[in-house]
């Protein structure tokens, strides 16, 4: 029985410990854009209060036992203009012991739309080791429960390399982060939160609540959205009689896609409206392997008209049966190589 007891204390103490590990990089840029890319064992980081950003202002990740107060006061401050160093010191000192726990639980990293950033890492924080942060002009990078310092150094490296939106290249820095070893207990949620001067759809909010490739669900998240853009600028494209631009956007739209039905249902109703009835015809075949029952629906509509009697596309109203050699991504992939 002592035995059976010692066996069940020690699976409850098991249970009970928390799975400390997280990692993430704050930015600005020069265009006044501020963002959090951040990855953990726990679920839900986007909307548990760890990433926060305000457009021209800047970006505060509070992890490990996060004290979500940190970010709305550390923002408030910055807007201010208040140096980070200075919203730290104040955000440590009125930490108020949040949720029962003391800033020896804190880790925090933040930069200042202005120029300048800030780390802190508790004692208690520090001892999930390998735990760290570090920070250079607006940008700030730090984790805890790591597999090495390596992973911030890969997630500096990859930031600096890559060009383009403050999204893209907080997100290449999250993956580096993994690829070079990420959390040792592994992953289960990532986020990627950006603001930008203009706001609406200009920001980026993307989040992946809970999965084991979360990093690399993320990426495919942040696709998918370049490929709505890409699909929208195909319609603006082929709307200005520019065929040839609108193909190849339409193209890049397909690839990002990773499997969404609806972007092949656009890619179709485009097509069919300019009078591609053959290109709309592959598209509907690469919509057909994702969703055979919505081939239907789009076929129904007026718009296809001129494809009714076509041999293939009846069969399609009738038979919603897909071929089972090949999965239906793979299939859609492979109409969407043709293009």
């Amino acid at each position: 029985m002592c035995l059976l007891r010692s066996c069940l204390a020690f699976l409850l103490a098991a249970v009970a410990a928390p799975a400390w590990a997280t990692f993430s990089i704050a930015a600005c840029n020069d265009a006044g854009d501020c963002g959090v890319a951040v990855a953990t064992h726990n679920l839900a980081v986007g909307g548990v209060g760890v990433p926060w950003a305000q457009a021209k202002v800047g970006a505060v990740a509070s992890q490990f036992e996060t004290n979500p107060t940190y970010g709305s006061k550390g923002l408030a401050l910055l807007a201010k203009g208040r140096a980070p160093g200075q919203v730290l010191k104040q955000l440590l000192d009125e930490d108020g012991d949040f949720d029962g726990t003391t800033i020896a639980e804190r880790q925090v990293g933040l930069v200042s739309a202005r120029g300048g950033n800030a780390q802190y890492t508790g004692a208690t924080a520090q001892q999930a080791d390998w735990a760290g942060a570090v920070g250079e002009g607006k940008v700030s990078v730090q984790g805890n429960g790591l597999a090495g310092p390596e992973v911030l150094a890969a997630m500096q490296r990859a930031f600096a390399a890559t060009h383009g939106e403050l999204a893209a290249r907080l997100l290449a820095a999250l993956q580096a982060g993994q690829a070079a070893g990420g959390q040792r207990s592994g992953q289960w949620s990532a986020a990627l939160l950006v603001r930008t001067p203009g706001g609406d759809w200009q920001d980026t909010d993307l989040r992946v609540d809970a999965d084991p490739r979360a990093v690399a669900r993320l990426r495919e998240l942040y696709d998918m959205r370049l490929s709505n853009e890409a699909i929208i600028r195909a319609e603006q494209q082929w709307e200005r009689g520019d065929v040839a631009t609108a193909r190849a956007s339409l193209a890049t739209s397909l690839a990002l896609a990773h499997g969404w039905d609806r972007t092949w249902a656009r890619a179709a109703r485009l097509a069919m409206s300019h009078g591609e009835a053959a290109l709309a015809r592959e598209y509907l075949a690469g919509l057909r392997a994702l969703n055979p029952g919505w081939v239907k629906l789009e076929l129904a509509l007026p718009l296809y008209a001129p494809l009714r009697g076509d041999a293939v596309v009846e069969a399609w109203r009738y038979r919603t049966a897909i071929n089972r050699s090949a999965s239906p991504s793979s299939a859609a992939t492979a109409v969407a190589s043709r293009r």
